[in-house]
């Protein structure tokens, strides 16, 4: 597996560690039983300020949150640990290794501000291939729906390509129903005056 993110990693607090290593309700585990709700999949929620923001708005979601930062994760085990939250399970990782565990389909997935790999040496890392549309499109319920939120123009022409070379998710105009808080990552786009683009998919007919 080539790995997708950085290997940067910002200094743990003693509240940091606690909560990373806190045997939580709310950590990933196959022999969790999740029936009720439909279910959302956040992939990279970075330092969970948005991410924890925007599971208390959508509480008729279930949140699933990937990460693979300690920081990040552990902030958002302490959200959950200080506020009760009935919503939200979260998994310390690559969210491909996720999604080899799980035995159900998302509703929606979203996928916002991945890492571009800007650096040609380094396009291989990219996370959003056409091989990853194809497998997210297998834990994707029949009517769910996919949101990739990038400001990266490269990043976007990337996109582009890669959906045109699978057949198992198309472009959709359909609005993408779970709405997010602006993230640190958005604000900076919008600083820098980016032009960020929303991708919706959905299975192809």
């Amino acid at each position: 597996m080539i790995k997708t993110f950085s290997s940067r990693s910002g200094r743990l607090s003693e509240t940091n560690k606690f909560y990373l290593y806190k045997k939580s309700k709310c950590i990933f585990s196959e022999k969790k039983l999740i029936t009720c709700k439909q279910k959302v999949l956040d992939v990279g929620f970075g330092d969970s300020e948005s991410f924890c923001k925007d599971v208390l708005e959508n509480d008729d979601f279930f949140f699933f949150g990937a990460e693979p930062y300690k920081k990040g994760f552990s902030r958002a085990v302490e959200f959950f640990e200080k506020n009760n939250i009935e919503n939200m399970i979260l998994f310390n990782g690559d969210v491909r290794d996720l999604l080899e565990k799980v035995k159900f389909s998302f509703d929606f997935i979203r996928i916002h501000f991945p890492d571009p790999w800007p650096k040609k040496k380094h396009m291989k890392r990219r996370l959003v291939t056409k091989e990853f549309l194809i497998y997210l499109s297998n834990k994707l319920s029949n009517n769910g729906l996919i949101q990739i939120i990038t400001d990266s123009q490269n990043y976007q022409d990337h996109l582009k390509e890669e959906i045109k070379l699978q057949n198992k998710l198309s472009l959709s105009i359909k609005l993408f129903p779970v709405t997010f808080t602006e993230s640190s990552f958005y604000k900076k786009a919008l600083i820098k005056e980016n032009k960020i683009k929303e991708f919706v998919l959905e299975k192809s007919s």
